[in-house]
């Protein structure tokens, strides 16, 4: 399954300024960076499913369950960037 993905364009400096600030975010908010891990993993477990699911057929609701976990992932990673939870994404 190959697929393409379009990622924003973003200067050196700003790279550098979101890893710094990830860094410290993570440093600073354990529990929070804990809620991202947790968000990433069941992003991955929801990916897996979805590319077992499609060597069978169509993986609709596995597509759906991705999104889903997509999302989760985003807002806690933006509660981890934003050092707090009640990100409004």
């Amino acid at each position: 399954m190959s697929t393409t993905t379009h990622q924003p364009v973003i200067t050196e400096s700003q790279h550098v300024a979101a890893v710094h600030r990830l860094a410290c975010a993570r440093q600073q908010h354990p529990q929070l960076r804990a809620a991202e891990a947790n968000a990433r993993v069941v992003l991955a477990a929801a990916i897996m499913a979805m590319d077992e699911a499609c060597d069978t057929g169509p993986a609709v609701a596995e597509q759906a369950a991705v999104e889903q976990a997509r999302h989760a992932y985003a807002v806690a990673l933006a509660d981890l960037i934003r050092g707090e939870s009640n990100s409004c994404i």
